[in-house]
């Protein structure tokens, strides 16, 4: 009879279980936990500066892509002066914290669906002209895009070109970017733990499509999955799960039948694939939740419940997550997790709510401003989503040839559906019934929210409407885009249509789009990516403006702030 093991046993193959997870990921873990926060900070500290020099000027525009248009072209005079290999290794060292803000994006937005419920109420009869306003705008928007990308790259010749150019760079490689990569060059009877890894660290390779990747230096550590356009995105994620390589183990194959896992070793792998979740759990359970009902602060908690819901959220299966995006579910947990909370602590919805979101960002502290609340879950999100906006220069730095060379294809047609956007929507909602600020929601619908929130600040809309109507965008471009592209005759994956494919999806659907984009074709999910990029910064570029936001104003009879 096997003798079952002891209290002791259990305790020492616990502790060499995590002797095991510390030796394996403790690189991992100092760049997630250390190298991360302090260059997040950074970015935000250049914010900060470079607001602070905005602010000596009469001009109204956001800091974060001022910055983003900074560092864009700051890198392409260092790739001039300095040359490719160094800016490569610069720029693997930004995206140490660049990717990380990138890849957890979609996290940061969560706050504007969480908070729905203090938006003003609102009757049946205008949400049924919301619908009815979205739905149309969104198929006429989506074809006079497709329409204008596809009559340029006609007139300009420029697919012709494009073909002959990919041809004599490639040769004959194959054009698809790998979804996942497996590497199992092992030692003899060496164990790997795989790492769902939060953070790439400097020798892993970078996170953004396009920059040069270094080779995994620590061979026990299973390799990321190769990075592609659907991580550099304005309402994409981290690496997801359902892709990544489940075997725990990989050991040479003549011994592998011989040595089967100790209890340490299982509980190790289990450990590293889990440890981020296990973190923020351990945080919420016993950092979280006694500082919140012993002094009445909430935001450990109510922060760590909510990346716990995104966690969730990710690990619905890929069609399901078609429609129900994890946004959107992780804002629903969230939601009903922190009213909870808040009723176990005696609160109501709204002032649970109003410390979810105090109203009191990174720029309000360093300024120095008193009698400041302090920063809730949703005001930590926001300060982070600066960094993530400021970030979106290294994907438009790395594809920065393909701006050069399809540039009249990509930037038309954004500036014209951006220019259409902000005049035509507010006008016609606020015609039709529609309130001011859900008129001006309208302007910047198709935009990421990374660039949708402040430029819808910027005209006075409703920032929760616009958040919806963002995300209902790109659920739409998922659902039908390649629907109406084939109705178009824009045949998928064409090699002569890639640009348009791209431009199109990328500037009324986003990022969500050019994840589908990646399964179909990969160079329009590259497209894609910076087309939403550019349309974004344009759109927010034009509110930034004073005359034009008085104008769009006027159309909707609201007096701008100011």
């Amino acid at each position: 009879m096997t003798e079952r093991p002891g209290v002791k046993a259990y305790i020492s193959d616990g502790l060499e279980a995590l002797q095991l997870v510390g030796r394996l990921s403790w690189h991992r873990n100092i760049t997630a936990w250390l190298y991360v926060p302090v260059g997040v900070l950074i970015i935000l500290l250049a914010c900060f500066g470079v607001n602070s020099l905005i602010g000596l000027s009469s001009v109204t525009f956001p800091a974060s892509v001022a910055l983003l248009v900074a560092l864009f072209f700051g890198l392409i005079i260092c790739d001039l002066v300095i040359g490719d290999r160094r800016t490569r290794e610069l720029v693997s060292v930004i995206d140490i914290p660049a990717g990380w803000a990138l890849r957890y994006i979609s996290l940061f937005f969560t706050p504007s669906f969480v908070l729905l419920p203090l938006s003003p109420p609102i009757g049946g009869v205008e949400v049924g002209k919301i619908i009815a306003v979205f739905l149309v705008g969104f198929l006429v928007v989506f074809t006079v895009t497709a329409w204008l990308a596809r009559g340029l790259q006609l007139i300009l010749g420029s697919s012709k070109r494009g073909i002959i150019q990919r041809a004599e760079e490639m040769g004959n490689e194959d054009d698809n970017i790998p979804l996942a990569e497996s590497r199992q060059s092992r030692q003899n009877s060496e164990i790997t733990i795989p790492s769902e890894m939060s953070t790439p660290g400097p020798n892993s390779g970078t996170s953004t499509p396009g920059l040069l990747a270094g080779d995994v230096s620590n061979s026990l550590i299973a390799p990321q999955r190769a990075q592609d356009p659907s991580r550099i995105r304005g309402t994409g994620g981290p690496p997801e799960s359902d892709n990544t390589i489940h075997a725990p183990i990989v050991l040479n194959p003549a011994l592998q039948a011989l040595l089967p896992l100790t209890r340490p070793q299982k509980w190790a792998s289990f450990i590293n694939r889990n440890f981020d979740r296990l973190t923020y759990t351990f945080i919420f359970l016993f950092i979280g939740f006694p500082i919140y009902y012993r002094t009445g602060y909430a935001m450990p908690a109510q922060l760590t419940f909510n990346v716990l819901a995104y966690f969730a959220a990710l690990s619905l299966p890929p069609k399901w997550k078609q429609v129900l995006h994890p946004v959107i579910v992780s804002a629903a947990i969230t939601l009903l997790g922190i009213y909870i909370m808040g009723l176990i602590n005696g609160d109501s919805l709204d002032e649970t709510l109003h410390s979810y979101k105090t109203g009191t960002n990174y720029l309000d502290l360093w300024y120095g401003e008193k009698n400041l609340p302090m920063p809730g879950a949703g005001d930590t999100f926001g300060s982070v989503l600066d960094a993530s906006i400021v970030a979106l220069a290294l994907p438009m730095f790395s594809y920065r040839q393909e701006l050069r060379r399809h540039f009249f294809a990509i930037v038309i047609p954004n500036v014209a559906v951006s220019i259409g956007s902000l005049f035509g929507y507010p006008a016609l909602c606020y015609a039709i019934g529609i309130s001011s600020t859900r008129s001006l929601a309208f302007a910047s619908r198709s935009l990421t929210l990374a660039l949708a929130t402040p430029a819808t600040k910027n005209l006075g809309g409703d920032v929760n409407t616009n958040a919806a109507l963002a995300i209902m965008s790109g659920i739409m471009g998922v659902l039908i885009g390649n629907r109406i592209l084939e109705w178009l005759k824009i045949p998928e994956g064409g090699l002569d249509d890639y640009v348009t494919r791209g431009v199109t999806l990328g500037g009324n659907s986003s990022a969500i789009a050019t994840t589908l984009l990646l399964a179909t074709d990969p160079r329009a999910a590259a497209l894609s990516s910076l087309s939403m990029s550019l349309f974004g910064i344009i759109t927010l570029a034009l509110t930034s403006v004073p005359p034009i936001v008085k104008a769009i104003d006027f159309l909707v009879d609201l007096e701008p702030e100011g």
